[in-house]
């Protein structure tokens, strides 16, 4: 009997621990101060917009930010932007500075990339097994945060790699299709512009 194929929903997400670690403290440090602020009776209203602006940032900039490994293909989530890239659209990928995925002509950097993510001998990376031998679980298992640059690109190389067998062998899990698409990232505008506003008003009244 055929098994199913996972949900398309994220099989690996990608994030650096050190990051998510100075992001948290950051944000901790920001609120803190903010609130320090409010209850000391005097609260200045353009030093709790820079602290809250602060918080925002590391969330922003450090918290949020991942690769997110699909059945149909890559995410990036980075600051204020998002990248969704096809795997028919995505023809290689590079570890440099940070993690770059190479689609048409350009290359779109990823902000954020994760460590070591272990991967079950019976399960290719896309969770459908060692390309077509049968395997116990249906599901991929949920991903370990943090890595480098390098392994990240390896990953993805693997999933690449194994989608471009799955496709020559015509199985219907491959067909994606799709184009690149990228679009902005409403929360991460307003998370930055509610705090900025903040202190233009603190500085104006």
């Amino acid at each position: 009997m055929a098994r199913s194929a996972p949900a398309p929903e994220a099989l690996r997400t990608l994030r650096q621990r050190g990051s998510i670690a100075l992001g948290t403290v950051a944000i901790v440090a920001c609120v803190g101060m903010a609130l320090a602020s409010i209850v000391s009776g005097e609260p200045s209203l353009v030093l709790i917009g820079l602290m809250l602006l602060g918080a925002a940032m590391g969330w922003v900039l450090l918290v949020r930010p991942c690769v997110v490994i699909t059945l149909h293909g890559i995410h990036l989530d980075n600051p204020i932007r998002r990248t969704v890239i096809p795997w028919s659209q995505v023809q290689d990928v590079s570890a440099r500075w940070n993690l770059e995925v190479y689609s048409g002509d350009h290359a779109y950097p990823a902000w954020a990339i994760a460590s070591h993510i272990e991967r079950p001998a019976s399960q290719g990376m896309l969770g459908f097994g060692a390309l077509g031998r049968a395997s116990q679980q249906d599901v991929a298992p949920a991903p370990k945060e943090g890595t480098t640059v390098g392994s990240a690109s390896r990953l993805l190389e693997s999933a690449m790699d194994e989608w471009r067998e799955l496709a020559a062998e015509g199985r219907p899990e491959a067909q994606t299709g799709g184009t690149l698409t990228r679009t902005w990232q409403p929360l991460d505008i307003a998370a930055l512009a509610v705090p900025i506003l903040l202190v233009v008003v603190g500085i104006l009244r």
